[in-house]
């Protein structure tokens, strides 16, 4: 054994060596990618994760809000109010046709004249002080704050539990009507998280301000309704409520969970979204085994891979940083960089370089009237009309907004003005079609001539003060320095 173990020497010490470095690399790579998702899930997935959340959420929470919102500053309400409620029918229709158009859970109005509470199908109640149920009501006539948000049980659809948001209604000479909203079911928020919760596999939880949870999904239900009560997570509940933090972990007796908790100032709730950190690492500790047979495999795709999307993406972010996103058009950055050749060529070759500058005329309306589509469609359009227009050797870039800017090269003034004459014919002639508009555009132009040995922004300023000659003589018009 001893003289096989003597002749192998070096075959032992390199299998010992190769083992060490593997064991090695092995724990090094475990470590590394356990700390690498603990910093991926704090950093990256949990806010990710959460804001996906967030963002489907608002539909159905920021809608009632919206729909409430209107509601309480609707002049029907006042107007039907100040005629002494005489038609209950009438406001019981509004609301049912609220209710059936936005389909939310419910819609209501309680006057505080009357104290009637007014629902789709008439009048409910009459809400008094004496009851515990409508103890909401006069909480929200004391309110300084315009509306709030209350979780509470629905008498009028057999008490199912729903989020209101309940407005408070003044009228013009600020006396207090009474209050007014919509309600959200429970019942749905509930399916959501739960959707939620499956979808991400996390844990997703609301948590009012004074750190009662309102509402969980069914992937983790925690015993405790208020968060100073959970194990481990009470000791950070104060600090997760103050809104100066968004990730937080704590420890219980079976994991440790980090947590990322967003603040949803519409209806006044804390989106908790956890993760167990175990169970984020249970498939590294499962990987460590497997990697003993194929690491280098892995190791190597993962060069190739890295290589290849590295790759992928510097090309992308050079055109991003070359191209304006919504013209396909060269961005200014871009075009102050390429001009420094440009004109350097002209002074060179001592040729004219014609520069012009283009604004559309009364853009502010177009986005006004029709909306910011409407202006984005009549960029894109004025974008490709320009570059249909000039030749392939110009150089043509989104300066601004509603402005481009255009290099002619050797092009003569008389040649630029022509070149200008029909970039404004064309685009004035030009329907701009826009959902079931047709819009027209006119354009200003101002041109000047490159001097040789001037700065970019000398010849620039000529260019914009043309441009500006252009605007004060009437728009849809060229105009030259």
């Amino acid at each position: 054994m001893a003289n096989f173990l003597q002749r192998r020497k070096l075959t032992v010490v390199l299998c010992v060596l190769l083992s060490i470095s593997f064991l090695v690399v092995s724990m090094v790579s475990y470590y590394t990618s356990k700390k690498a998702i603990h910093i991926s899930l704090v950093e990256k997935e949990l806010p990710l994760t959460s804001n996906a959340i967030y963002a489907e959420l608002q539909k159905d929470l920021i809608r009632p809000f919206s729909i409430s919102s209107m509601m309480g500053t609707n002049t029907f309400l006042y107007d039907w109010a100040a005629s002494g409620e005489k038609d209950p029918e009438v406001i019981a229709r509004y609301l049912q046709e609220t209710k059936d158009k936005y389909k939310v859970f419910t819609s209501f109005f309680v006057s505080e004249k009357t104290r009637h509470y007014y629902y789709p199908k008439g009048i409910l109640k009459t809400v008094s002080a004496a009851d515990s149920a409508d103890k909401w009501y006069f909480r929200v006539r004391n309110l300084t704050e315009p509306y709030e948000v209350n979780i509470d049980y629905d008498k009028a659809n057999n008490n199912s539990l729903a989020i209101f948001i309940n407005f408070r209604v003044f009228n013009q000479q600020n006396q207090y009507l009474g209050a007014t909203g919509v309600g959200l079911s429970m019942d749905r928020l509930y399916r959501l998280l739960c959707q939620y919760e499956q979808q991400y596999q996390k844990n997703i939880y609301l948590v009012d301000a004074t750190g009662k949870i309102r509402l969980t999904g069914n992937n983790h239900l925690h015993t405790p309704r208020s968060i100073y009560d959970m194990e481990g997570l009470k000791d950070i509940a104060q600090r997760t409520l103050s809104r100066q933090d968004t990730n937080f972990q704590y420890k219980t007796s079976n994991d440790r969970y980090l947590l990322h908790v967003q603040y949803m100032p519409e209806v006044r709730l804390f989106l908790f979204v956890e993760s167990p950190e175990g169970q984020a690492t249970a498939e590294v500790r499962h990987a460590l085994y497997f990697n003993a047979l194929i690491w280098l495999l892995i190791v190597i795709a993962t060069i190739v891979l890295t290589n290849m999307t590295v790759t992928f993406y510097q090309r992308k972010l050079e055109v991003m940083a070359t191209t304006d996103n919504l013209t396909s058009l060269m961005n200014r950055q871009a075009f102050e960089m390429l001009s420094q050749t440009i004109l350097a060529n002209s002074r060179r070759q001592q040729s004219p370089l014609a520069v012009m500058m283009i604004d559309i005329d009364h853009f502010k309306l177009i986005n006004d009237s029709y909306g910011h589509g409407a202006g984005d469609k009549a960029l894109q359009e004025v974008a490709r009309l320009l570059k249909e227009t000039v030749r392939e050797a110009d150089i043509v870039c989104r300066w601004g907004g509603e402005e481009f800017a255009i290099f002619l090269n050797k092009c003569e003034l008389a040649d630029a003005e022509r070149l200008a004459e029909q970039m404004r014919i064309k685009i004035a002639s030009f329907d701009c079609i826009y959902e079931l508009y047709a819009l027209r555009m006119t354009i200003s132009l101002g041109l000047t001539m490159y001097q040789h040995g001037e700065t970019l922004k000398d010849v620039m300023a000529r260019a914009d003060s043309a441009l500006y000659k252009a605007k004060h003589a009437g728009r849809n018009c060229i105009a030259s320095t």
